[in-house]
């Protein structure tokens, strides 16, 4: 348990909601519990719960202030985004960043991306995925313990998927590192885009919308969405 980055975290939101509030949610922090969904019932597989940086072993990043609790979202959810690029998962892959414990690596490997990534910095969090992608036979899928803003993206075309792990700090380096990928196309799927902005103003990246009854999710594209493609609802952030 890192208790150093809970008042790290706890001062950054100090100016915001006031030092009642802060109070208040530091407590709530502390008595949150993990649970087990029925994803994980059904697969035998450990990657439910909301777990915040600050209950894992230290994390030697910088940017760990900059990092949002680990979080799941449920399977369909994220299968709707992937059907959404009306692309062939086959030659694309994916990488989610800030992986966490793994469960959407396990969707994207049974929905037959060629390779599938995750991007880690904390190493409790990533032995955890490691050990879920083992369990469920996943021979196409591996995890990479680094900051995300040190990762370096692949040339080949991809999927980048992000579940807001991290602020403004951190996601504006990864975006510079994503327009040095030599791919011909790219695409990101931002859940709870808080840093919609950002990837809006990057000079290479269109916004396509989000999925049907996913006004939670949106997708952008480094290529030129087609007619066909861009028939997502325009909901912004």
């Amino acid at each position: 348990m890192d208790i150093q980055l809970l008042v790290v975290k706890l001062f950054r939101r100090l100016p915001g909601v006031g030092l009642r509030a802060t109070l208040r949610d530091g407590l709530g922090l502390l008595r949150r519990g993990r649970t087990t969904d029925e994803f994980d019932l059904r697969q035998g597989t450990d990657t439910g719960g909301t777990l915040p940086l600050w209950r894992l072993k230290k994390i030697s990043s910088p940017n760990a202030r900059f990092g949002t609790a680990y979080q799941t979202i449920e399977e369909q959810a994220t299968v709707d985004a992937m059907r959404a690029l009306r692309d062939d998962p086959h030659v694309l892959t994916f990488i989610d960043l800030g992986c966490g414990k793994g469960r959407v690596l396990l969707v994207a490997a049974n929905f037959g991306f060629k390779q599938v990534i995750g991007v880690e910095f904390s190493h409790e969090l990533a032995e955890i995925a490691k050990k879920n992608l083992r369990k469920m036979g996943i021979a196409n899928a591996a995890v990479v313990q680094t900051d995300a803003a040190k990762y370096r993206f692949p040339d080949s075309d991809m999927v980048v998927y992000l579940f807001n792990p991290f602020s403004e700090e951190v996601m504006q380096t990864v975006i510079s590192n994503l327009r040095e990928s030599l791919a011909k196309k790219i695409y990101v799927i931002y859940v709870n885009p808080r840093c919609a902005r950002l990837f809006d103003n990057s000079g290479f990246l269109t916004r396509l919308g989000c999925p049907p009854a996913r006004p939670g999710i949106q997708i952008w594209s480094a290529s030129t969405p087609s007619q066909e493609t861009n028939v997502f609802p325009a909901t912004h952030f």
